[in-house]
């Protein structure tokens, strides 16, 4: 644990023992007559719990004197918010990182997700039928996951109770003012925190110095990346010159130049997507365009599943973009949605 700023600390957590994939907690202790804030829970392990329970009585803060700010409703960010709600700790989270049973990063084990997995598995082109192997190894990921025999990159998010959010809402504890502010891109709801007197700004998984955040979703219609993209641009605006502590990696002084090496990379792959669907001389499923952009190991994707379901959704949310600006066209034959050519020669 550091100590960023006089009481506010920084907590590293790990995924495994290796340290592998690492995140950011933060910690805003109170005294005996004041509430502390979290912000984020970090990996469902019993190592993380261990190292958070320690600290927590370090400082003297009981679970129901504890306020959690879930920046949004990933693996590692999340996992210990169910044991903390269920101790008493007040969770809060944009209501807006709940609007589907079912996402490509993170796993419920409940029917309807398991229902909805269903349905966005066929929306990129993955089907019992059409794709059995990748089929199987998402079956086989399920019955896994709910026998809990894989680490905690594939953990159940389990359910818990929470305040909604509101951009602009108040977090005051101690010295510190917080304002809460709306991030879409890396996720529809996800949601970061400013302290305007201080000129810092928490933007969780927004904008990563040396990462170049995912932009994911299997659903139609959203406009993901291009609210990342507006997202981004505000970003600098608003927040140039401020320091900026992110979930992952370094904390580093807001100059333009993460923003415009992100924007950077997708741009790129954006063209790349773009040449692809455009010089097929057929329609094309997002899988398919997926394992050409990024160059799959084999016609069943990656070793690592997670980094399969990682790339096929940042394809959907690349092709929904290119859709959008009428570069592309869009069909839909029995959930499967097939990618073109707007202007066939």
């Amino acid at each position: 644990m550091t100590e960023i700023y006089p009481g506010f600390f920084q907590i590293q957590l790990a995924n495994d023992a290796k340290g592998s994939n690492r995140i950011n907690i933060f910690l805003i202790p109170g005294n005996d007559s004041c509430r502390s804030l979290m912000i984020d829970t970090g990996y469902r392990t019993l190592a993380n719990k261990k190292i958070m329970d320690e600290l927590l009585v370090k400082h003297r803060i009981r679970y129901d004197d504890l306020d959690i700010f879930l920046t949004h409703k990933h693996h590692d960010h999340t996992g210990l918010a169910h044991f903390y709600a269920n101790r008493g700790a007040c969770i809060f989270m944009n209501p807006e990182e709940d609007r589907h049973a079912y996402d490509c990063l993170y796993y419920n084990n409940n029917p309807q997700a398991l229902e909805e997995q269903v349905h966005v598995l066929a929306t990129v082109g993955v089907t019992e039928s059409r794709t059995p192997v990748l089929w199987n190894r998402f079956m086989e990921l399920n019955r896994q996951i709910q026998q809990e025999t894989r680490d905690s990159m594939f953990n159940e998010i389990k359910n818990y109770r929470y305040v909604p959010i509101t951009d602009g809402m108040d977090f005051c504890y101690g010295s510190y003012h917080l304002k809460a502010i709306h991030l879409k891109g890396h996720t529809f709801g996800q949601m970061g925190l400013v302290d305007e007197e201080h000129r810092r700004v928490f933007p969780a998984d927004q904008l990563i110095d040396g990462i170049v955040p995912i932009v994911a979703t299997a659903y139609p219609d959203e406009h993901l990346l291009d609210y990342y993209f507006s997202s981004l641009e505000n970003f600098q605006k608003r927040y140039a010159g401020y320091m900026i502590h992110p979930a992952h990696n370094r904390p580093y002084r807001c100059d333009g130049t993460v923003p415009a090496r992100i924007l950077s990379a997708y741009r790129k792959k954006l063209d790349t997507i773009r040449e692809i669907v455009q010089g097929s001389d057929r329609a094309m499923t997002t899988r398919e365009i997926a394992f050409l952009a990024y160059g799959a190991e084999d016609e069943y994707g990656w070793k690592d599943l997670m980094q399969t379901k990682m790339i096929i959704s940042k394809t959907f949310s690349c092709l929904e973009y290119l859709h959008d600006k009428g570069e592309i066209a869009r069909a839909c034959e029995e959930e499967i949605l097939f990618w073109e050519n707007s202007c066939p020669s």
